[in-house]
């Protein structure tokens, strides 16, 4: 490989950085950043930017975010979060949290979700705090670090045996919690979360939204993959609009999810990288593994 094939004009500026990485490492450490987005996760963005820049009320309106697994849910809200990072304010002590984003408790937990959001913040409390105390300190730093919105991800993880009276309590708790913060919430997860939210009048009021996200149609699938030709972190140019049949492949192998495209162009770049031909095409295609093609069962993520 010369050194001309480094300088990585088919590749996006942000991307062109990790071409000096030999190896897989070039993966592992540029993948997660990313992120290509699609009709639905666009019209997730103007939805999440209205919350975000909601004014501050009494019974605030929030936004329930759902699909199948590899839809790519929670991709775009952490991207959503990435590009409203938090910012100084010259009039408060503290920095302030457009966007702050946790991963649902594994079990309906008050204390848990307190204590995710002040790490996420930076402000948790040292001690071994009561959940009153817990309440007020993380009530106190919402409004101090003049949070714009917060989003639980893998909301159906606090009912994953069977909807009890503490999952019921939970979802009490969060109906008000949203009252009490004042800013619109946003939650996500597996369609089956439009169940558990709907069983509580109330709460789903708060969550009034609903965005659903889908596998991609052919059409707009073909655009995501060859978006991704100046994404993937490899020394030669991919040419995927000279290939038709190698587009057939993903469409056929991902069906659609397009976090299943992203797993088998990752595994494929892995074997492109391995056998030095530094770039995506259909003999690389044939050659990634069954199992990284489909998914085992459907988890719930």
């Amino acid at each position: 490989m010369t050194a001309t094939s480094y300088d990585g004009e088919h590749l996006r500026s942000e991307m062109r950085e990790y071409l000096h990485i030999e190896g897989r490492r070039r993966l592992d450490d540029s993948w997660e950043k990313i992120w290509i987005p699609t009709s639905s996760t666009r019209e997730a963005f103007k939805e999440l930017e209205d919350c975000m820049r909601a004014a501050r009320s009494t019974k605030p309106l929030g936004l329930v975010i759902t699909g199948e697994a590899d839809t790519g849910k929670s991709r775009t809200m952490k991207a959503f979060r990435d590009e409203h990072k938090p910012k100084t304010n010259p009039e408060s002590e503290f920095a302030e949290f457009p966007v702050v984003y946790i991963n649902s408790p594994d079990k309906p937990s008050r204390t848990e979700v307190y204590k995710k959001i002040l790490a996420e913040i930076g402000h948790p409390i040292l001690y071994n705090a009561g959940e009153e105390d817990l309440h007020r300190h993380t009530l106190n730093m919402i409004r101090g670090c003049n949070v714009g919105t917060i989003i639980i991800d893998e909301i159906h993880d606090v009912s994953r045996e069977r909807m009890g009276n503490q999952t019921l309590e939970f979802l009490r708790f969060l109906k008000n919690f949203i009252n009490e913060t004042g800013r619109p919430f946003v939650v996500g997860g597996v369609p089956l979360i439009l169940g558990l939210i709907g069983s509580d009048l109330q709460l789903s009021g708060r969550l009034n939204t609903v965005i659903r996200l889908e596998p991609l149609k052919i059409v707009d699938f073909s655009k995501v993959v060859l978006a991704y030709e100046k994404f993937m972190p490899l020394r030669r140019p991919t040419n995927f609009r000279a290939d038709e049949n190698a587009v057939q492949f993903l469409y056929t192998h991902s069906r659609g999810y397009i976090g299943l495209l992203s797993k088998l162009l990752k595994n494929a770049s892995k074997i492109a990288i391995d056998s030095g031909e530094e770039r995506i095409t259909l003999d690389i295609l044939q050659k990634v593994p069954d199992r990284s093609m489909h998914a085992v069962g459907h988890r719930q993520a």
